[in-house]
């Protein structure tokens, strides 16, 4: 059995006994930072023993985009190492690192690209252009990384950041994802609905009617690492996910406030943004106090969201779960 369908099956069968009914997802237990502006982008490297700072950690590394219209650019990214928090650069917009082994963490800004020196909390330049970013994506085990820039075009970075091609055959973006095949999601500018550029070069429009319903607002969201040719998305409050065929599924699941940043890269810690708070959701805690006969239980809220990863990453891979015995 693969390590990731072990994985994903331990963490099933542990949350399917641990959701809570009663209660929603932001409570004061979970929360772990609090600013007065608004949190934009969240980003939870997937290989996080690579930023350790300390002999001692109690949460993996997060970084963090604030919205504050007195910075130059509008805004700042912070890490978030234990319960401090760090300003790492002025004018960034988006951090990003890739799912394979490369451990580097990027930084989108609105002077260009920036490399992450965890040694001493700083930046450094990264390749030769200047470009006004507002997203940023590395690819899966190739030299790429993907910008989505002011002028809301998709540009494709390469060579240690010297080439930079535009993704011509998407005219008009707000927003996009890169799923873990390397696959562009992204919002068209003209009737804000999903679409999928391919990595063979296909492109694929979306049929809105497999919504089912009329759905205003839409918040692309970074793939899990155990997530193959799909991506979550908000739908207003609902939860879906879009597949690289271009097929669209929706999840019992619903929010009375979406988030406004929300990282679930690493599948076994979550962080989502509200309200300029940062709330955590440890699932490998949770795995560890079940094997130790530690009760704990969980928001349902959330426990659907990590249920439907793993859910996903096994219709994918066609394997069963483990039927959950009873006490």
């Amino acid at each position: 059995m693969r390590p990731v369908l072990a994985m994903t099956c331990v963490i099933a069968v542990v949350l399917s006994g641990a959701m809570r009914k009663k209660k929603t997802v932001f409570q004061k237990e979970q929360q772990i930072f609090s600013s007065k502006f608004n949190i934009t982008h969240l980003t939870v490297p997937f290989e996080n023993s690579n930023f350790v700072t300390t002999e001692v950690k109690d949460m993996p590394t997060i970084f963090f985009t604030v919205s504050d219209p007195n910075l130059e650019g509008g805004s700042c990214i912070y890490v978030l190492e234990g319960f401090a928090a760090y300003e790492i650069l002025e004018g960034g917009r988006d951090t990003t690192t890739g799912y394979g082994s490369d451990p580097t963490v990027y930084f989108g800004s609105n002077k260009g690209i920036y490399k992450y020196i965890p040694e001493s909390l700083g930046v450094m330049k990264f390749g030769s252009f200047h470009d006004d970013i507002k997203q940023i994506q590395k690819a899966k085990d190739i030299d790429v990384i993907y910008t989505l820039n002011s002028d809301n075009k998709i540009y494709k970075v390469e060579n240690n950041g010297t080439v930079r091609k535009r993704v011509s055959d998407i005219l008009c973006a707000t927003e996009f994802v890169l799923d873990t095949s390397n696959n562009i999601y992204y919002l068209d500018c003209d009737d804000g609905m999903p679409r999928i550029q391919r990595q063979d070069g296909t492109s694929l429009g979306f049929v809105s009617t497999l919504f089912h319903e009329h759905v205003k607002t839409i918040k692309l969201i970074r793939p899990a690492f155990i997530m193959e040719e799909s991506i979550p998305f908000f739908g207003d409050k609902g939860l879906y996910f879009l597949y690289s065929n271009g097929t669209c599924e929706k999840l019992d699941f619903h929010l009375d406030e979406v988030p406004s940043a929300f990282s679930v890269d690493s599948a076994l810690y979550i962080v989502a943004a509200m309200d300029g708070k940062l709330y955590e959701f440890n699932v490998m805690d949770m795995i560890l106090g079940s094997m130790f006969g530690v009760s704990s239980e969980w928001p349902s809220d959330i426990a659907t969201v990590v249920l439907a990863f793993v859910e996903t990453t096994r219709k994918h891979l066609g394997l069963s779960l483990p039927s959950r015995s009873k006490a």
